[in-house]
């Protein structure tokens, strides 16, 4: 089955090499499409996703919704990875994806957050946990979801905030998703920058307000402003 990674930047010129890396080191990779979605970067970003792949979106802006949906417009995929520039796949990735039933219309993998911190453990293992329990999966876990599936879902809400839990919540209703086991590796650079707790407290800010219907421009102001602040 062929799948479509599609990745998402802004300024990512840093992380995106170790990205792409693990993807093309992939058994499937000869199988696979990459398309870089990227906001209007101005650092090397584009120069580093020429390197792996002609197939480069640029939205000229960073919005996640846009970048996403244009991307997978051109994508021509059975099955659509979306996949964050500071995530990296395991080696079995891409074939976990290829054997999946056709019961199976999207999700998750499990994920490890890199990084010294004890809490890092305890924030990967809370994660998988809450993702099992809600089948609600972050854009940092590496969604997936089929073609078919998507395009009937009418890909990704133009939201400021939580595109990824209410993809989640709506594709839901279109059958069976699952977390697959991985992990992928997601930088905890967020948490390093920000403070561990903190970053934490508004995730769950952020969830719990947008469960219960507040303005999701609103939530992405406290969402930022009280990092910047």
């Amino acid at each position: 089955m062929k799948v479509s990674v599609i990745i998402p930047t802004y300024n990512e010129e840093r992380l995106l090499p170790l990205c792409l890396e693990s993807l093309v080191a992939q058994p499937e990779a000869g199988s696979c499409e990459i398309i870089v979605a990227d906001g209007g970067s101005s650092d090397s970003t584009l120069r580093v996703a020429r390197r792996y792949t002609r197939l480069i979106v640029n939205s000229k802006r960073p919005n996640l919704a846009e970048q996403l949906n244009a991307a997978a417009a051109l994508a021509t995929g059975r099955m659509l990875l979306f996949l964050h520039a500071d995530t990296t796949l395991p080696a079995n990735a891409l074939g976990r994806l290829a054997a999946l039933p056709q019961s199976i219309v999207g999700g998750a993998f499990t994920m490890v957050v890199t990084g010294h911190r004890p809490f890092y453990r305890i924030l990967s293992w809370g994660g998988d946990l809450f993702c099992r329990l809600t089948r609600i999966y972050f854009g940092d876990r590496g969604i997936f979801v089929r073609a078919r599936v998507f395009r009937q879902m009418g890909g990704f809400a133009d939201l400021p905030i939580m595109t990824d839990v209410e993809f989640s919540k709506r594709l839901r209703r279109h059958g069976r998703t699952v977390l697959l086991p991985g992990p992928v590796r997601s930088s905890g650079r967020k948490f390093d920058h920000e403070g561990p707790w903190r970053t934490l407290s508004l995730i769950f800010y952020a969830l719990i307000a947008f469960e219960l219907g507040v303005d999701p421009q609103r939530i992405r102001s406290k969402y930022y402003g009280a990092k910047r602040g």
